[in-house]
This record gives structure tokens, sequence and C-alpha cells, in this order.
């Protein structure tokens, strides 16, 4: 006999559910791999086709400048009108200025004698250097540069900013009043009073590398150290500001840990995106600076190359070798654009308020 249920009964009515199967129920016990907050930036910048193709760009770039000068016979500063001399040892004048694919009369010489001769892809300069090569070295420094100047941006921002935004009050005031005393320094003046200071105090051997980079290099680096953390410092600031108020952090204030543990493990991790989005867009900005500085002759010492200074010495010889000045003007490009596409594409892969 069924017992008639109560329309009002709050009960729930058994005879509308099915019973569940062994495979829905092995459905609900599977359980996704867990993922972490760089994990998931990094699927989401593995499907931003822009950032992705500007990654292959500058890593094939990377590898270029890392190992053609490995292999390739010519050297940035070799001469070859001096090392393949004419009989009389005269300097074999045939090597100035040749255009991209050309022989001097020895290799020419060389080749019909069924020899193998490494051509000259952007011809030579006016000194009888291979041009190839030297845009290589340069694009070398130009990278070492940038990559120099983001490790020094990291390191002094992240400490500063962290320092005042956990400690805030008066510290803190302190600490942005000196950054607002940073940001009103000009920095292209700096690097001329430093350079032309170094210049006459300051004397390296002409074979070491600090000889060969020169003062004014070495003045770019000293700016970049003074002057060029101040934006990264501000951020994480901001952003310590925001994430010291969280329970965990109190929490580990109430257990005793001591600012510098709590900074280390808690606030700086919680700052990584902020953190790798200005490092990403730092670099171009540097390459950027070190070459406009050079074309200005403030970069490195002669025979040395860098893009800027490719393109500063490409000057006098625009109308009959404008393409001098276009290939290291085209690497500058394409460096700068890949650059800044792969920070913007971290940015949309790593900020938290951009991802939907």
């Amino acid at each position: 006999m069924s017992l008639k249920r109560n329309p009002l009964s709050a009960q729930i009515d058994l005879s509308k559910f099915t019973e569940v199967t062994e495979t829905e129920k092995q459905k609900q016990l599977t359980i996704s791999k867990p993922s972490s907050f760089f994990k998931d930036g990094m699927k989401r910048l593995l499907r931003n086709p822009v950032a992705m193709v500007s990654l292959v760009v500058i890593i094939i770039i990377i590898l270029m400048a890392i190992f053609i000068p490995i292999f390739w016979p010519y050297g940035y500063e070799e001469q070859l009108g001096k090392t393949f001399a004419l009989a009389n040892g005269t300097r074999d004048a045939s090597y100035n200025n040749l255009a991209p694919f050309e022989y001097g009369t020895s290799e020419v010489t060389r080749i019909a004698n069924g020899e193998f001769v490494m051509p000259h892809i952007f011809g030579t300069d006016a000194s009888g250097r291979d041009y190839f090569i030297r845009v290589v070295y340069g694009t070398r420094i130009s990278l070492a540069v940038g990559l120099f100047a983001s490790l020094i941006v990291l390191v002094i921002g992240s400490v500063y900013g962290s320092i005042a935004g956990y400690c805030g009050g008066k510290v803190d005031m302190v600490m942005m009043r000196i950054v607002d005393v940073i940001y009103s320094l000009p920095d292209l003046l700096l690097i001329i009073l430093l350079s032309s200071i170094l210049n006459e105090n300051l004397s390296f051997d002409s074979n070491s590398f600090l000889g060969k980079l020169g003062t004014g290099m070495i003045s770019i680096f000293i700016v970049f150290g003074l002057l060029y953390w101040v934006g990264m410092a501000r951020l994480i600031r901001g952003q310590i500001l925001s994430i010291k108020k969280e329970d965990f952090v109190l929490a580990s204030r109430a257990s005793g840990a001591k600012a510098g543990w709590i900074i280390r493990k808690h606030l700086l991790p919680n700052s990584m995106s902020v953190i790798i989005i200005s490092v990403a867009l730092q670099i171009p900005s540097a390459i950027f600076t070190e070459s406009f500085l050079s074309f200005l002759g403030l970069g490195v010492n002669a025979p040395m190359p860098s893009l800027g200074s490719l393109a500063s010495d490409a000057q006098s010889s625009l109308a009959n070798y404008p393409y001098r000045l276009i290939i290291p003007a085209i690497a500058i490009f394409l460096i700068v654009l890949g650059l800044n596409l792969l920070g913007d594409g971290l940015r949309d892969a790593f900020d938290p308020k951009l991802v939907k």
C-alpha cells in the first residue's frame, strides 16, 4: 500500500531521481591536475600567436648573435685588405666597399682555383671589414646591454620597492621622495658628463673587455643603475601596498616572521606578474637607449661595433651605400618590436586584471 505524498511537504521526492551509474561515479572521482599561476600564464601566452612569433624571432636573433661568430671566418675588426695583402706587401684596396656577395681580388683567384670562400653577405665597409659579422657583433652588444640593464632594474627596483611598500609610513614617504628626485634627473646629460669624467680619469688596457667597451658604455651602465630602476620600484611598491593587507601576511606577522622573510616568501612571489611584465618591457627600452646613444657617439669604442654606431658610421656614405644604414636599422627594428610585442603578450598572460 503506497502512501499518498503531501504536496506541501518539504521532503525530496526520490521517485524523480535515477541511480548514478558506475561510469558517472568514475567521472566524479577524476580530479584535474593542479596548476599554478605561472603555468596558467604560460598556457595563455602559448595561445597568443603574435607573442609566439615575436618569441621565435627573438630566439633566432639571439642564437645567431651567439653562434655565428664561432665559425665565421672573418673578425669584426679584421681589415681584409691587410689580411690578404698584395705580393709587394701593400694593402689590397679591392676589399674596400664591396657590395653584398662580392669578392676581393685574391678571393676571386682562390674561387677560380676551386677553393671555397665564405661570401661577404652584406659586403664590406670603407676599411675592408666584413659588414655581416659587424652587424652580428652589434646585435650581440645591444642584446647584452638590454639584458644587463634589465638585471639592474630587477635587482634594485624590486629591493627598493618592496622595502618602501612593506615599511610604509614615513619610510615610504622618504623613499618615494628620493624616487621623485631621481625621476627629475636628465639621463642623457648624466651620460655625457660621466663619459667625459671617466674618459679623463680612467684608463683601460685596449685589449681588455672594458677597454673595448669604452667609457661611454660604462657610463651608460652606471646611469642604468642610477636612474632606470625607479619605474620598477614604483610598480612593485604599489603591488606590495595592496598585498600586505591580506590575511596570510597578517598571519605571518602574528607568527613572528621577520620582514625579510615575508617579503621573500609572500610579497615578491605574489608580485611576480608585475615583475615579469616590467622586465620584459625594460629590455627593448634599454636597447633603444643604447642604440641612439651609440648613434650620437656615446657608446662603445671603435672598432667594437654596436647597431647604433654602425648606423652612425653609415651616414657619411648614405648616398652610395644606403644598405649600410638600412641593415642595422632593420636589426634594431626587429629586436625592439619583437621584445615589445612579447612584453605585451606577457602582460596579457600574467596580469590578473586582464585574465578572462
